[in-house]
């Protein structure tokens, strides 16, 4: 990616084949529960491979808006590991891991601010609690409703 010989356009498709490959390989991004936190990092390792790409240092203090309209593309990651959590979770939702997903534990909870779940984090995320959690699952049950909902959160500006 260095070389001075490879062109932008063929750097740039290169970077494109192998976030998606790298997506794929990091198969356990369907059980992330995605916080703001990890929502940054993963955009922030996005425009870190992009400046590489680009040979823009930090030190130019060049915006990420102005990187991704150098390279020709958008932000993605965050989009593909969304994807990728809902078409696991409507498998997971419509089988016996519903009970896994919103069962009861029995016992007292922990001290201090509670852990967000993945099925809370999921529902904040994709629906942007616009909807309860027993209407997310069963959305889940309708195959149709449920890829029109993520096709939508998909094509969302940012998510």
């Amino acid at each position: 990616m260095k070389s001075n010989t490879i062109s932008l356009d063929l750097k740039v498709r290169t970077y494109k084949e192998l976030k998606d490959l790298c997506m794929v390989n990091s198969y356990p991004c369907e059980s992330w529960t995605l916080d703001k936190e990890t929502i940054c990092r993963i955009e922030a390792a996005e425009m870190w491979f992009l400046r590489r790409i680009l040979k823009i240092s930090l030190a130019e203090r060049t915006s990420n808006e102005e990187v991704l309209r150098r390279a020709g593309v958008k932000k993605e990651a965050v989009h593909i590991v969304r994807k990728r959590q809902l078409s696991f979770d409507l498998l997971a939702i419509q089988k016996r891991e519903r009970l896994a997903l919103t069962g009861r534990v029995q016992g007292k909870r922990d001290r201090g601010r509670q852990r967000v779940t993945f099925l809370h984090s999921l529902n904040q995320g994709v629906i942007q609690g616009t909807r309860s959690k027993t209407e997310f699952l069963r959305l889940a049950d309708n195959r149709e409703e449920w890829r029109l909902m993520t096709a939508d959160v998909c094509n969302r500006p940012g998510t």
